[in-house]
């Protein structure tokens, strides 16, 4: 049941400036705005606080609701002026990461980093949703390679969208992967060096520490604690920084690395144990390494990482691109583009995968074959 308490607050609705791509410095002029909705977990009651825009207000909306089910969500995406609507999910339990066969299409993107518009795009073009935002790629599996945080000004969007679209691939007999990239670990610890000044605004007007926003009484907090840091699909196998030689000497079974992973989301570094801390690390460990997308391996030992992980070839994201690009005679396939600067120019890309090959593939639908360095 719906109680009835609505909480509203008020601020004056300021423009924001764009954030260069790549990470370079810039001028974060971003205020609140609208956002959400974020829910919460207050002993037996579920909170729903949203930021809403009325005329050239911004209002703090909260819900409270007696029984999880009731919950229908709505989110606004103010920028592109789209909005979709779902439900919770009935139970979050934890994803598998080996058991995958490879299904005939596989859209893997990444590094949207809360650019709603570019994720949009890069979805329609390829079929994935429709219009409405309701999946429609049947058996296919859509892998989203981590670092859907920060920078830009559309991350709770674009991680409810995904959440929504993972119930409905699973009821099509299709897959979400949603798996965890550098950003993800950075905001669970509450390193938020790379979070726009809305959010912060944003926090205080639902009263709300932004800290509070994917902890453990958090609905986004739980799924993202259900997240793999590495699968495999096929004999693919997907992480977002890359397997080191270092980490996989360990001789961890990717499920190991999961399980560490999952275990020390948002723990400090320096209170891991040795292996979570190689798992971790911010340069050999598996969100962080740039080492094969920058063809700094040795050939036996790209081959040592592969047959560690039971893989022919690795799909990883991180390291900037100009293209999607197939390393070591198409061994290492690179996904991680300049996203902002080509939705400037009007197209994004990403890596499509269909019947065995391996395209680079645009919004339009246009496909291209990789050429192998």
């Amino acid at each position: 049941m719906l109680l009835k308490q609505i909480m509203y607050a008020v601020v004056l609705a300021l423009p924001s400036t764009l954030q260069a791509h790549g990470g370079d410095p810039y001028d974060d002029r971003s205020r609140a705005d609208v956002d959400g909705p974020h829910v919460f977990y207050r002993g037996q009651n579920v909170v729903v606080k949203s930021v809403e825009r009325f005329d050239t207000n911004i209002v703090a909306r909260t819900k409270m609701y007696a029984n999880r089910n009731m919950v229908v969500l709505t989110c606004r995406v103010s920028e592109t002026g789209d909005e979709f609507s779902f439900k919770l999910q009935d139970t979050l339990r934890a994803e598998p990461d080996t058991y995958y066969s490879m299904p005939d299409r596989v859209l893997a993107l990444s590094d949207i980093e809360g650019n709603f518009k570019a994720f949009k795009l890069m979805l329609l073009g390829a079929k994935v949703i429709d219009d409405k935002f309701n999946w429609t790629f049947g058996k296919g599996h859509l892998v989203l390679l981590g670092d859907y945080f920060d920078r830009g000004l559309n991350v709770t969007e674009c991680l409810w969208l995904a959440y929504k679209l993972e119930s409905e691939a699973r009821a099509a007999g299709g897959k979400v992967h949603f798996i965890l990239g550098n950003h993800e670990t950075l905001n669970l610890e509450g390193n938020t060096q790379y979070v726009r000044k809305k959010y912060f605004e944003n926090a205080a007007l639902i009263n709300e520490e932004y800290k509070r926003w994917y902890d453990n009484n958090s609905e986004l907090g739980r799924w993202l604690r259900t997240k793999n840091a590495v699968e495999k699909i096929g004999d693919y196998v997907f992480c977002h920084g890359g397997i080191s030689p270092d980490l996989a000497s360990l001789g961890m079974s990717l499920t190991e690395i999961n399980l560490i992973a999952r275990n020390n989301l948002g723990k400090p570094f320096e209170s891991m144990s040795i292996k979570a801390q190689a798992v971790f690390d911010y340069k050999t460990g598996i969100f962080w390494y740039r080492g094969a997308a920058k063809s700094l391996l040795k050939p036996q030992e790209l081959a040592d990482v592969l047959k560690y992980a039971g893989a022919t070839k690795m799909i990883v994201a991180h390291t900037l691109q100009t293209d999607v690009t197939a390393l070591y005679n198409g061994s290492v396939i690179c996904i991680d583009l300049f996203h902002e600067e080509n939705i400037r120019q009007g197209f994004i890309k990403t890596l499509w995968m269909e019947s065995g090959a391996l395209y680079a593939l645009d919004n339009l639908g246009m496909k291209s074959t990789l050429n192998p360095k």
